[in-house]
This record gives C-alpha cells, sequence and structure tokens, in this order.
C-alpha cells in the first residue's frame, strides 16, 4: 500500500545541548489529518542509523511523495542531500516545506530537486496532495501549494489559517516517541504546540514575512488542557515542552491555562517556549505564585541585545531598564528563564555587542535562574523590514540559491556588510556565549559533556568579562566535535 513519506532533515548543533532531539513537531502536526486517511512514515535523519538505507528502504515501496520540513541554515544542506538522494534513484515528487520554503518558494522550487512547495501550515494542504496523487490527479488549484509543471511555475492561492481549535491530536504514534522524550530538570518532556504566530512587530522576524499566517492564534485553554493531557498519556512523559513563539502574548489566556492545571491537580512540570518582557513586567505577584505553583519550570524571552539603540531599530516591545527589572523581579519565583540574544543587525557596532555581553553577565549575576542562549547572528529573512533595509542601504546580496542559503546559519556571520573585526568578534562570540550559564546541567546530557561544559564555564565567563574573543582554540574543538555528534546520534 503506498505511503506519504515525510522526512525531518539534521539541524546542526541545535540539539546537541540535549538528552534527546526534539520532537519533528513540525511534521508530526503537519501530518495530523493526513495519518486520518493515508499510510504515513516519518523518517528522522537525526536518529537513524543509516537514513540512506531507511531512504532507500522506504523508496523501493513507491510513496505517493517525499516531504521534507526545511529551516534556513544548517538543516537546507542536509535536505538538499536528502533531495539529492530520492532524484537520483526514481521519479517520486520531492516536497519541502517548512519556514523556509515558506519565505522563499520561487528560489525553493528553482532548485532541481524539489518539485512541489507547501507555503504556510501544512494540515489541509498535505491531506489534499496526496488526495490528488493517490487519484493521480494534477495539483492544480490546491490551495497553498507551488509546483512545477513543463519547467513553469504554478503558484495556487494561498490557503486560509487554520483554527487550532479543530485539529485532531497530534498523531505522536508515527514516531519512536522513547527517541525524543528528553530530560530537564530531572524530568521527561515532550515538545506540543498550543499556538501559532505572534502580534508583535519586530523588524527582523519571520512572523512580519507576510504570508497571512503570523497573527497570533490559539487553542482555547479547554483544547489546551485536553491537548496536554493527550500528550503526556501518549507519549508517557512528566510534562510538556510548549514551544509555542509567544504562548503569554494572550496573557488571560495563558493564565486560565495555568488555573486549570493547578485544577488538575497533578502538579504536573511544563515548559513555555515564549513570553515577551512586557509580558513579564504586567505579572502580580499573586500570579507570579500562581504560575510557580503551577510547576511551570522555565520560560524563554526573546532579550535579543543589551543595546537600547538596536533595540529601538529593531522594534523590540522593550528596553534595557524593562528587561532588568523584568529579571529582577522573577529572580523571587522558582521559574528558569531562557533568555535569546543575537547579534549583527545592521548598524550595529562593537559597543553594541559589549553592551549586550554586559548585559548578559548581569542578567546572570541577578538571577541565579537564568539562562542564556549563544549570541547567535542575524539572517536577514525575506518579506521582513531589515531584509529590505539591508539590501537598499548595506549592500547585501540575496542568496541566488539553495547552497548559498544553506550557509545563512545563525552560528556564524552571514552579512557582507559588517567590518572585518565585526565579523572576527561576533564568529568567536558565539562559543564562549554558549557555555557561560548552567544550562548544559538543566539537560539529562552525557556526564562527559556535562563535566566539560561545567569546566570550560569559567573560561567563558572570563572571555565575556575580559571581551577576549582571540585565539579562539575551544571554538576550534567545538566545531571538530559537532562531526561527531550526527553519528553519536544515531548510535
Amino acid at each position: 500500500m503506498a505511503e506519504a513519506l515525510l522526512i525531518y532533515p539534521y539541524l546542526g548543533d541545535m540539539d546537541i545541548i540535549r538528552s534527546k532531539p526534539y520532537a519533528p513537531l513540525p511534521l508530526v502536526q503537519a501530518a495530523s489529518k493526513l495519518a486520518l486517511h493515508y499510510q504515513t512514515k516519518i523518517l528522522d535523519v537525526r536518529i537513524e542509523r543509516s537514513w540512506q538505507e531507511g531512504l532507500e528502504h522506504e523508496l523501493e515501496k513507491g510513496p505517493f511523495y517525499v516531504a521534507l520540513s526545511v529551516m534556513t541554515g544548517k538543516p537546507i544542506v542536509s535536505a538538499l542531500e536528502i533531495s539529492s538522494f530520492v532524484k537520483q534513484r526514481c521519479n517520486i515528487p520531492v516536497v519541502w516545506g517548512g519556514h523556509h520554503p515558506t519565505m522563499c518558494p520561487d528560489l525553493t522550487l528553482s532548485d532541481p530537486a524539489v518539485d512541489v512547495v507547501v507555503i504556510g501550515e501544512g494540515e489541509d494542504t498535505l491531506l489534499e496532495l496526496t488526495d490528488r496523487y493517490s487519484s493521480g490527479r494534477n495539483l492544480e488549484g490546491v490551495k497553498g501549494l507551488w509546483f512545477k509543471r513543463n519547467g513553469h511555475f504554478i503558484q495556487n492561492e494561498p490557503r486560509p489559517a487554520l483554527d487550532l481549535n479543530l485539529l485532531p491530536p497530534t498523531p505522536f504514534h508515527l514516531l519512536d516517541v522513547g527517541q525524543y522524550i528528553y530530560e530537564y530538570g530531572g524530568k521527561t518532556f515532550i515538545n506540543i504546540e498550543t499556538s501559532r504566530g505572534c502580534n508583535h512587530r519586530c523588524r527582523y522576524c519571520y512572523h512580519t514575512s507576510g504570508n497571512g499566517h503570523h497573527h497570533f492564534r490559539a487553542m482555547n485553554p479547554d483544547k489546551t488542557i485536553e491537548h496536554i493531557a493527550n500528550s503526556i498519556k501518549s507519549c508517557r512523559t512528566d510534562g510538556v515542552f510548549i514551544v509555542d513563539d509567544n504562548f503569554f502574548v494572550d496573557k488571560i489566556r495563558g493564565m486560565d491555562t495555568a488555573r486549570k492545571i493547578m485544577d488538575q491537580d497533578c502538579r504536573m512540570p511544563w515548559l513555555v517556549g515564549g513570553m515577551d518582557v512586557p509580558t513579564m513586567l504586567s505579572m502580580t505577584s499573586k500570579e507570579l505564585n500562581l504560575l510557580e505553583k503551577s510547576n511551570l519550570n522555565r520560560i524563554s524571552v526573546g532579550a535579543e541585545t543589551g543595546s537600547q539603540k538596536t533595540l529601538t531599530k529593531i522594534r523590540k516591545p522593550q528596553t534595557i531598564d524593562m528587561l532588568i527589572k523584568a529579571n529582577r523581579i522573577w529572580s523571587q519565583v522558582d521559574i528558569k528563564i531562557y533568555y535569546s540574544w543575537m547579534a549583527g543587525f545592521p548598524g550595529e557596532t562593537i559597543d553594541d555587542v559589549k553592551q549586550t555581553v554586559d548585559i548578559m553577565l548581569k542578567i546572570i549575576k541577578e538571577n541565579s535562574r537564568a539562562r542564556t542562549s549563544p549570541i547567535y547572528n542575524f539572517i536577514p529573512l525575506p518579506g521582513t523590514e531589515l531584509w529590505n533595509e539591508v539590501i537598499e542601504n548595506y549592500g547585501f546580496c540575496p542568496p541566488d540559491s539553495l547552497e548559498q542559503w544553506a550557509k545563512c546559519d545563525a552560528s556564524h556571520v552571514n552579512v557582507p556588510y559588517m567590518e572585518a573585526s565585526m565579523k572576527k568578534t561576533l564568529n568567536n562570540l558565539y562559543f564562549p556565549s554558549l557555555f557561560m550559564d548552567k544550562k548544559f546541567e538543566d539537560y539529562g546530557v552525557p556526564a562527559w559533556l556535562a563535566l566539560a561544559a561545567r569546566a570550560y564555564r569559567p573560561v567563558a565567563r572570563a572571555r565575556m568579562r575580559s571581551k577576549f574573543y582571540h585565539f579562539p582554540i575551544e571554538k576550534w574543538a567545538g566545531e571538530k566535535a559537532e562531526l561527531f555528534f550526527p553519528r553519536r546520534r544515531r548510535s
């Protein structure tokens, strides 16, 4: 019986700090309607011992198509390798979906290894795509699709945004879930999604790229609790990590969810992937205590920069003073905060980056539960305001192929307008900024990795405090070690 074959590419260093990789939620969620009607197979190259053998075996079954979910940067390298592998062996259509194809559908479809692009949400589009292929009909009129026909691009009309309350349960049965249940703070978690989009208009964010699906939409509190309960039961975890971009942008809905978790009286641990600084500040002491009692273990916050000039330029809804105040207030509750950081914005200087480093150190000093991302590098994204600005005012030449986009990764400098000294600083800064806190101890990583991270932390903090980033021998060693991790994941 023919099947729909969905593949998740290798992500690079995004999964290294966790005891297990995140579940390939974009694919699993997109398959929620498809799996009710068709045999569906998910192949995750991050965990397969030999993905080539596994893919060869699946291709012999004659699937309707091979579909990949692709993000910008290193995942494109893996996705291209997989797509080329398919094309070298058969004429099965290759479909790309996800954030990158949605932002760059024409360039994605220009690659000879790609036949179809899914733009935006995939639940209804994948189901209709499969209906067409299973009955031998063409793809004309399938909303949310671009495809090739006789060398020409056919652009179907966009598909309306989904009502998340109407989605069926996430089909975790398509996965070997044991491969994705990871540890955090001594508890086990699986990642889930309860909302999409964001109401803020930050000038660099893909949510402003304009495919029509980026306004905030969410499951109501009752549906959210049902989704949480179903996920914990089917995956047999202690709790869930809600990976929404901004879960608390609707504060009333977020607090109602926390109250309903309290009403369950199960002390279920939960992690939240998104909260903005204004919402942090808006929480009363009563609300903070409620979140703590509901067993909320961690939130993620987009701090991005310690430079007020840069914050204003990128239109983040906060000031530096707001960030510092919020961090101090939240230090009074037993909830970890994971702050994300970024540098390399147009017009940013080394002094701006130094301000970011100083604020990172201050936040960690004033809140023992604060954690920080590494300082990621800004990637101009099509359709955003900064995309147009760097092209018009800073000499940025957009990538003209998927191979070029594969080099646009957040772990190294991607933009040509930066002075050589700034590029060198940012490239050398990424590695020590990754190790300056205790995040590796929060996740259940192998003992040797936790020990290595703990031993290197004083060096990382010393580099950050002294602003000395030259001769990064440890960065070179880390890059070599990363080559080991994909093999380790599949061993």
